[in-house]
C-alpha cells in the first residue's frame, strides 16, 4: 500500500486547501489524491475520487479534517461515510438511481434500502455496484473487516427525514439531538474505521459525541440563511425565540427585517445560545483530551476530532458579527482567513490535539 509521510501529507493538505480557497473551483482537487491500495483496480479510485468531490464541493469545511487522519483507511472511510451524509441531503443534483422527480422521501427511501444491502453479505449487490459510494462503503467493510455500526448509518437517515418533516425545533435540546443524529455519528463511523470501538475507546467516542454537537450546531448556524430560503426550516428553536420574544425569525432572517433593531437584537440573543452550547461541547471535548491519549491508539482518535477547530473558526466569527446571522461577512472569507484556519488544522495535528 503506498503510504505518504506525515509531512508530504500535511504540506500537500496545505497547499491544496489553500489553491481551493484562491481559486473558489472546489471540484479542482486532483492536486493530491488520495492513493487507492496497489491490490486495487482503477475503480476503486475512480470511487474515492468520486467521494472526496463530493465533500470538497458540498462540505468544504469537512474536507481538510479528512486529510489529516492517522492512516490511509481512515482517511478513505473519512470520505466515504462523509459522502454519504452529503448525498442524502442534497436536494437537488441527487446520485440516487432514482426515477425522475421522485419525493425526497423517495429519496431517502432508496438510500435506506442500499445501506440495507451494504450491511447484508448474503444480499445480491448488483445495485451497489451502480453507485460508486456505495461500491466504496462496501469495500471498505468487507476488504478491512471495519467494524462500523449499522445503526449509525440508519441514524445518519433519519436526521435527514426530520429535515424534511421538522421545520422548527421545538428546543435547543431538540436541536441537539439532531446534531448528535446526524455529526456525532459520522465521527463514531471514522473511529471504528480506525478499529477504536466503544468497547476499546469509549473516552474518544464520549468526546466524538461533544464534538460532533459542536460540529453539528455550527453547520446548522452557518447554513441556516441557505437553508431557510430553500427549505423554509428555522435554525433556532421555539423555546428561544419565545424566551427572548423573537415574534417572527423567518421574517427577520430575511434582509426585510433587518430595520426593526428591537427584534434583531432579540434573534441575536437566541443565536449566541446557540453559538454558546456549541463551544461548552467543545470545550468540555477539551477536557478529555489526556484521557483519550491514554486509549489504545489514542493519538488516533485526536485527530479524528479536528472538525471542531474549523467549528470554532465559524464560531468566534460569528461572535466578532454580534451573532448576526445575516452578516454577509460569515460567509465572505478571504484566502487569508482560510490559510490560517488550515494552519490552525495542522498546528493542532503535529501537536495531538484539538
Amino acid at each position: 500500500m503506498f503510504l505518504l509521510g506525515r509531512k508530504a501529507l500535511c504540506c500537500a493538505a496545505v497547499a491544496d486547501h489553500v489553491n481551493a480557497a484562491r481559486s473558489r473551483c472546489v471540484s479542482s482537487f486532483s492536486f493530491f489524491r488520495i492513493p487507492a491500495p496497489h491490490s486495487s483496480n482503477s475503480q476503486r479510485q475512480a470511487d474515492l475520487d468520486h467521494v472526496v468531490h463530493n465533500v470538497r464541493s458540498h462540505d468544504p469545511s469537512g474536507y481538510l479534517p479528512g486529510r489529516l487522519l492517522a492512516n490511509v483507511t481512515m482517511v478513505q472511510s473519512y470520505y466515504a461515510v462523509r459522502s454519504i451524509w452529503v448525498e442524502t441531503g442534497l436536494r437537488f443534483g441527487t446520485t440516487a438511481r432514482i426515477a425522475p422527480h421522485s419525493s425526497p422521501e423517495e429519496h431517502l427511501e432508496w438510500w435506506q434500502q442500499q445501506i440495507d444491502r451494504v450491511f447484508d453479505d448474503a444480499s445480491s449487490q448488483d445495485s451497489l455496484l451502480e453507485h460508486p459510494t456505495l461500491r466504496l462503503l462496501r469495500s471498505l467493510r468487507q476488504e478491512y473487516n471495519l467494524p462500523w455500526e449499522k445503526e449509525r448509518f440508519n441514524t445518519l437517515l433519519q436526521s435527514r427525514r426530520d429535515d424534511l418533516t421538522v421545520m422548527q425545533y421545538e428546543s435547543l435540546e431538540d436541536l441537539h439531538k439532531h446534531a448528535e443524529q446526524s455529526c456525532a455519528n459520522l465521527l463514531s463511523l471514522v473511529l471504528e474505521s480506525g478499529k477504536l470501538t466503544e468497547l476499546t475507546n469509549p473516552i474518544a467516542h464520549q468526546a466524538a459525541r461533544l464534538v460532533g454537537l459542536t460540529h453539528g450546531l455550527t453547520i446548522a448556524l452557518r447554513t441556516s440563511i441557505p437553508v431557510m430560503s430553500i427549505t423554509g426550516r428555522i435554525i433556532v428553536p421555539a423555546d428561544l425565540c419565545r424566551n427572548y420574544g423573537v415574534k417572527s425569525p423567518r421574517y427577520l432572517l430575511s434582509a426585510l427585517g433587518q430595520g426593526d433593531e428591537e427584534c434583531v437584537a432579540a434573534l441575536q440573543k437566541a443565536v449566541r445560545d446557540i453559538a454558546l452550547s456549541a463551544q461548552k461541547h467543545l470545550d468540555d471535548a477539551r477536557a478529555l483530551q489526556s484521557s483519550i491519549r491514554a486509549e489504545p491508539n489514542g493519538d488516533y482518535a485526536v485527530a479524528t476530532l479536528l472538525p471542531g477547530l474549523v467549528s470554532e473558526t465559524f464560531l468566534q466569527r460569528l461572535e466578532r458579527a454580534k451573532y448576526q446571522l445575516t452578516n454577509r461577512d460569515l460567509r465572505n472569507i478571504g484566502v487569508v482567513e482560510h490559510s490560517k484556519c488550515s494552519m490552525k488544522l495542522i498546528s493542532a495535528y503535529w501537536s495531538r490535539n484539538y
